[in-house]
């Protein structure tokens, strides 16, 4: 994931998938028609941010890959109050020394950033080898993904500054606190 994830922060609410339908990966197929800017549902985001217990989390569809595909990213709905989050899987058990430390660092670094251009994480936890990273869920993806998902024709230049923007302010603070994006990023 990169720091263009999080200019996105729209959500918008989706169907669960039979289980017929979970081998197909296009997330934008299931966003249920509603304005575009909807909000979360009137919850206390505390719930959500503490919840650690992985029965509380019903898994929707694999949105993507990363981490030398050692992660799996997923939609999911936070049951107790129906808020939708980003959950990174990853299997520790497959994860070389160096990887187990680059993700204990993306960790530990996340707890100290607070902007509105980072992705922060809610919470962190493991279930057995598996570690558990839930986060915000950002309806829109990526500015790869809006461009081929809604503009395939191309961005208006409002639009392509609004975007870099947010991501120059984001990667602003991150300098400003002494992290070097590239690091982060390669983490994420």
């Amino acid at each position: 994931m990169s720091l263009l994830d999080c200019f996105c922060t729209s959500r918008t609410q989706v169907e669960s998938l039979r289980p017929e339908k979970q081998s197909e990966t296009n997330i934008h197929q299931y966003l249920v028609d509603e304005p575009a800017f909807s909000r979360l549902p009137t919850t206390r985001a505390k719930d959500v941010i503490c919840s650690t217990n992985v029965s509380h989390y019903e898994l929707q569809v694999e949105i993507g890959r990363g981490f030398d595909n050692l992660t799996t990213v997923h939609l999911a709905r936070h049951t107790p109050t129906g808020t939708l989050v980003t959950i990174k899987i990853t299997n520790l058990e497959n994860c070389t020394d160096e990887r187990l430390k680059a993700l204990q660092k993306a960790v530990i670094l996340s707890h100290f950033f607070r902007h509105p251009n980072i992705t922060t994480y809610w919470t962190v936890f493991t279930v057995g080898s598996w570690l558990w990273v839930i986060s915000p869920f950002m309806a829109y993806g990526s500015a790869s993904q809006l461009l081929k998902t809604y503009f395939p024709e191309g961005m208006s230049e409002t639009l392509i500054r609004n975007i870099l923007f947010g991501a120059v302010r984001g990667l602003s603070y991150l300098h400003q606190n002494g992290c070097i994006h590239r690091i982060y990023m390669d983490i994420m």
